[in-house]
C-alpha cells in the first residue's frame, strides 16, 4: 500500500503522503535515488563570491540526533530554526520550515579549507 497523491491545482504543487504540499513537491517519507542532482551551472548565478569565516560560522551549527514524531524513526540533522538564526538564506519561511542542506556543505568546504591553512601554519612553525 503506497502514500496517496495530492495535486493542488491553485499552485500546482504535488504532494505524497500530504495534502499541504509547501514546494513543486512535497513529500512525506523516505525518498530512495541513485543520484541526487542539484542544479548548479555557473551560467545561472551571479554576484559569486568565496565564503568567509566558514569556521567560525560551522562553529556556531550544532548536529543533533532525534527521532521523527509521526514514525519514531531516528534521523540525524540539524533544526531549521537554530540554522535561520546563522544562515537565514538556508532555511525556508513555510510550516513546517526546511533546511538547504547543500548549503551547508558549501560552508563546510570552505571551513575545512582554513582548517587546512590553520594545520599547514603549524606546521612550518
Amino acid at each position: 500500500e503506497g502514500a496517496e497523491i495530492y495535486y493542488n491545482p491553485t499552485t500546482q504543487n504535488v504532494g505524497i503522503g500530504t495534502t499541504n504540499s509547501t514546494s513543486k513537491l512535497t513529500v512525506i517519507g523516505d525518498i530512495t535515488c541513485n543520484d541526487l542532482n542539484s542544479t548548479s551551472d555557473v551560467s545561472l548565478k551571479e554576484n559569486i563570491h568565496t565564503i568567509e569565516d566558514a569556521l567560525n560560522t560551522v562553529s556556531q551549527l550544532r548536529g543533533v540526533t532525534f527521532d521523527w514524531k509521526e514514525t519514531q524513526k531516528s534521523s540525524i540533522g540539524v533544526i531549521a530554526q537554530e540554522i535561520q538564526e546563522i544562515l537565514p538564506e538556508l532555511v525556508t519561511d513555510g510550516s513546517p520550515k526546511s533546511v538547504n542542506y547543500n548549503g551547508i556543505i558549501a560552508i563546510l568546504i570552505e571551513a575545512i579549507k582554513e582548517l587546512k591553512s590553520e594545520i599547514n601554519i603549524l606546521k612550518n612553525k
